[in-house]
């Protein structure tokens, strides 16, 4: 468990997540790309047999592959999805989905009150179908980021709990009236309006808040 690196106050954000993941066909977007996901494994897996670190794969939430070592501070490298999260369940998989790879690094459970989370991009918008021929060498080179991590950096330069929520907030409050518009403009159009993704990450899911 990393506790550290996923921030008690997102537990908002999950519940969220549930509500809007419940129809058959949001569903069946999210398995499409954790099954895409699941063509990369072994390349974690040959990454965590020589560094000593272990792999994670997030498999009912939001799709992410993550490998991660606990030691005088909790350090992991997350591959997640450049794109938002209602995108992700209104169009599910495509072969140009972007993606991002953080290294990232926090404090053990209990020994930080404000909850800092250190991240720093290892790679950031590549797409799926370039993932594969990436990612073993991007791996290596967040090896080294996070080798270099101490925690007095991850202090000074982490964001807080609140920060990562706060960034979540005006992500989602962007996209609401970002869909509220498109209604408002085409009367006829669906209640979604449609796969209008945030800039890049959703605060949720991709970029740097992590969420298991």
């Amino acid at each position: 468990m990393l506790d550290a690196l996923v921030p008690p106050c997102l537990s908002t954000n999950v519940r969220h997540m549930h509500s809007e993941q419940n129809s058959p066909q949001a569903r069946g977007n999210l398995a499409a790309i954790d099954s895409k996901l699941t063509e990369l494994d072994h390349i974690f897996l040959r990454f965590c047999s020589q560094h000593g670190y272990r792999f994670s794969r997030n498999l009912q939430i939001w799709p992410k592959s993550r490998v991660w070592r606990r030691q005088e501070i909790d350090r992991c490298m997350d591959l997640v999805m450049d794109v938002g999260f209602q995108q992700a369940l209104d169009v599910g998989f495509f072969p140009e989905m972007p993606w991002s790879l953080y290294a990232q690094g926090s404090l053990h459970p209990g020994t930080d009150s404000d909850m800092h989370l250190f991240s720093r991009p290892i790679f950031e918008h590549v797409p799926f179908s370039q993932l594969a021929s990436v990612l073993g060498e991007s791996l290596t080179s967040g090896l080294r980021i996070l080798n270099a991590m101490t925690e007095s950096e991850v202090l000074a330069h982490g964001q807080t709990e609140r920060e990562i929520f706060a960034q979540g907030q005006t992500e989602r409050e962007a996209y609401r009236r970002t869909q509220e518009s498109a209604r408002n403009a085409e009367p006829g159009a669906p209640p979604n309006g449609g796969p209008t993704p945030l800039s890049g990450n959703s605060g949720v899911g991709g970029g740097r808040p992590s969420v298991s």
